[in-house]
């Protein structure tokens, strides 16, 4: 039986899906730092984080998450000065690894992925990511079935459309005609609160990986 994943579970394991973002390379090598600022966004909807006025990220629940990657990040904000959402970007573009290895380490303890080591052309050492699981269909499959039929979007699934629509990842899972009702959806999703955190982590990054 599948776990039930987190935003930065979800979008990591989309996220190291070759296949799908072999040509992506600017995007792979900041895998690690997009994950880390899922972990933001899945803090704030369990209530562990809020967001100020002009993006400040305040703890509001210390108390365990019950995931050791998202406890570790809640230890890293309370040890630090209070920072807006787009510091936090610039931090962790330097000091993501320990909780990008973290979720890593939580998917595989999960039974969803197995990391194997490997080689680029018999010489480059490499990792390679399987979905054992099967999960990668199961997530898209979800994100279909809220997105392209009436009815209600769990904010979950919300967070994780806007971090993969971001990254130019939510169009690679869907045809032509189903991303005409992505686009209505979307649309609507771009007016709220979710939707400003989202952009405003993508903005930084861009920035960063911009040399700004």
């Amino acid at each position: 039986m599948l776990h039930n994943l987190s935003v930065p579970e979800e979008f990591t394991l989309l996220a190291l899906d070759r296949e799908t973002n072999k040509i992506k390379a600017m995007f792979r090598m900041n895998i690690a730092l997009y994950t880390v600022m899922a972990c933001f966004v899945e803090l704030s909807l369990n209530g562990n984080v809020f967001f100020e006025g002009d993006e400040t990220v305040k703890i509001s629940n210390s108390e365990s998450t019950g995931e050791k990657y998202l406890d570790k990040l809640l230890d890293i904000i309370a040890a630090e000065k209070p920072k807006k959402l787009k510091k936090w970007v610039s931090y962790f573009y330097y000091n993501q690894r320990d909780i990008y290895k973290m979720v890593l380490e939580s998917l595989v303890d999960k039974g969803v992925m197995k990391i194997e080591n490997t080689e680029i052309l018999f010489v480059v050492p490499a990792k390679k990511y399987t979905d054992v699981a099967h999960a990668r269909k199961h997530i898209i499959e979800k994100i279909r079935a809220e997105l392209l039929e009436d009815g209600n979007v769990e904010d979950h699934t919300v967070a994780l459309v806007l971090f993969l629509h971001s990254k130019s990842m939510l169009t690679d899972y869907f045809s032509d005609y189903e991303q005409k009702t992505l686009k209505q959806r979307l649309a609507i999703f771009r007016k709220g609160d979710l939707y400003k955190k989202i952009r405003t982590v993508d903005i930084a990054i861009q920035n960063l990986e911009s040399g700004m």
